[in-house]
């Protein structure tokens, strides 16, 4: 089996924009050379930074070509996941494993068999223990938070596999030559390949099997079905409703029977255990702030599962309708029906038990307070006022970043108050080592900015203003200068203007306007051309332009101008080199 991780980056796809950090519930991500990667010892495979990268650059483990090849020379059986019943919402069973047969696959199995022996396992398991709170094990991903990262409470975790684990054991033993091939919306399900090999061999999501079905032409619509396209060994029953919240409490216990009574909890005089079911990352990392506090009320067990909604809504699942429309499919199409009483017997008999104390914990790094404030003076934070905490970064709070930074895991530009900051100096750096008048104005004709050498240019009352109010901000363009009609026009067309000659009264300038953002925002040049070293300077640049033209005409008649045209030449050539002169005596003067 491919042993690249589940979740990998993209790197020429990553955009830079921090949303797997900001949505990543345990901040497995690291920053580095401009692109996010996971960091597999951190990740707990929730998926949720797959389904939120805007640039498709978090990327899920492809194992379908591994699985192509298998075909070709193994006996493969298909673990369907019970969310089957919400993918394929309209299609008939009998046409799914038709279906699965064409493709390859020697039959089909339901994954609920496993969960519903998981349900039974766990019941009896809790039945055994002392007062306390107790956490399923049915969801690969609650499996490896809790471990990972709140190791003091995994004893909790009830010591049973997973219903795809449990299943895939229970198909070995009644198909020993067989491999086993998951099909579900789960991710965290291709880890479980990595830590029960023996068992389960292959994973592949609904969306591999749609790729799969499509290139070799397989459509469920055009499935003719024989008698033999059923599910083997025997069907599943209440097992199929584990998908949705409480599913599994309504296999452990048959008095939980309702939609109502699978709400929060079941207590009464018949049944002492508390029953809650929970759903979400955050949901259950609340559940772990407050454990220790929830000991005290009896024997409670709680049933999690990290996707919101249930495994309905896993991560590459293909039906995107809501949990509600799909919860309720899954209810209206579970039912219970006799099997064969040899085969559960055998199912009954299986050992599921197993431990998990091959996760490792994240051991969490303390730092001391100077250690954070020496990080966030990197990104120029000297106080608690600089402290924005805008989340900006992905991190919930700035220290909680400066952590990340020390921790090698986050860079100074994923703060946009220090990059802001930096971007600001750097212009207004360029603005005032500019000999020109510089301001940009926004569409609504404010000034963003401007230097002071603009305020010099329009005189002393707008210097005034500018004393008052360094770069002018959100001053009316139109109450400084008379021509801002050239910045309206810019503006509105884009097309930009260069260097036009303006009369001001007896004031004569040079105006550029030009786009910075299209439609947005545009930035004008302003030269006194009063000023000695803007008229040396347009001087110069004309007398140059005129010698270009000139040099067109002598190239195009020189045999007509004859040694006119050297002369005109060379009086040009000296008037050129005059300016040139004087601008040299001026800079040495100054």
């Amino acid at each position: 089996m491919n042993k690249l991780s589940s979740i990998y980056t993209e790197k020429n796809n990553c955009q830079d924009c921090y949303k797997c950090v900001k949505n990543c519930p345990v901040k497995a991500i690291k920053l580095e050379d401009n692109s996010a990667s996971v960091i597999p010892e951190l990740c707990i495979y929730c998926g949720k930074c797959t389904q939120v990268c805007p640039a498709n650059a978090k990327k899920v483990r492809d194992d379908l070509p591994v699985v192509r090849q298998a075909l070709k020379k193994e006996k493969i059986i298909v673990s369907l996941a019970p969310s089957y019943i919400s993918e394929y919402e309209n299609i008939e069973t009998n046409k799914i494993i038709a279906a699965f047969k064409e493709a390859g696959f020697y039959g089909v199995s339901e994954t609920a068999l496993g969960a519903e022996k998981v349900a039974l396992e766990t019941k009896n398991w809790i039945d055994r223990q002392e007062n306390g709170v107790y956490i399923s094990s049915c969801c690969p991903s609650a499996v490896l938070l809790i471990n990972k990262y709140y190791p003091e409470h995994s004893s909790a975790v009830a010591p049973i596999l997973s219903p795809m684990v449990a299943h895939a054991k229970f198909l070995k033993k009644i198909y020993p030559e067989a491999k086993v091939l998951f099909v579900g919306p789960c991710i965290a399900k291709k880890e479980e390949v990595n830590q029960f090999g023996e068992y389960i061999d292959y994973v592949l999501s609904f969306k591999d099997i749609k790729a799969l079905f499509e290139d070799i032409g397989i459509f469920f619509e055009f499935m003719k079905p024989a008698e033999e396209d059923v599910f083997i060994p025997i069907r599943a029953n209440k097992g199929n409703l584990y998908p949705i919240d409480g599913g599994m409490l309504t296999c452990m216990i048959d008095s939980i029977n309702s939609d109502i009574d699978r709400i929060n909890h079941n207590s009464n005089k018949k049944e002492s255990i508390r029953y809650m079911t929970f759903s979400g990352v955050k949901n259950l990392k609340e559940i772990m702030r407050d454990f220790d506090s929830m000991k005290n009320s009896g024997k409670t067990f709680i049933e999690v599962m990290t996707c919101d909604g249930g495994c309905i809504k896993g991560p590459l699942a293909i039906s995107n309708k809501s949990s509600a429309s799909k919860r309720l499919n899954v209810l209206d199409k579970v039912s219970v029906e006799p099997r064969n009483e040899e085969m559960l017997s055998k199912l009954n008999e299986l050992n599921i038990s197993t431990k998990y104390d091959f996760i490792k914990k994240i051991e969490k790094e303390e730092y001391t307070l100077n250690q954070i404030y020496e990080a966030l003076k990197m990104v120029n934070k000297k106080s608690e006022a600089d402290e924005l905490n805008c989340g900006g970064c992905g991190y919930d709070n700035c220290r909680e970043f400066a952590k990340a930074l020390i921790a090698g895991k986050a860079e100074n530009d994923m703060c946009i108050s220090y990059m802001r900051k930096i971007a600001q100096d750097k212009t207004n750096i360029l603005l005032k080592k500019m000999p020109s008048g510089i301001v940009i104005v926004n569409d609504k004709l404010k000034v963003v900015d401007a230097n002071k050498n603009f305020a010099d240019i329009l005189g002393d009352e707008v210097k005034m203003i500018f004393e008052a109010n360094p770069g002018l901000y959100g001053a009316d363009v139109t109450k400084l200068i008379p021509y801002h009609n050239l910045f309206s026009q810019v503006l509105e067309t884009g097309v930009d203007i260069i260097e036009q000659d303006i009369r001001d009264g007896e004031h004569y300038f040079t105006l550029s306007v030009f786009s910075v953002q299209n439609h947005n925002l545009v930035c004008g040049i302003i030269k006194n051309l009063h000023a000695p070293e803007v008229r040396k300077d347009l001087v110069l640049n004309r007398t140059k332009e005129v010698i270009m033209e000139n040099m067109k005409v002598v190239q195009q008649i020189a045999f007509l101008l004859g040694e006119n045209a050297s002369y005109t030449e060379s009086m040009l050539n000296s008037i050129l080199e005059s300016h040139s002169n004087d601008k040299d005596e001026l800079t040495n003067t100054k």
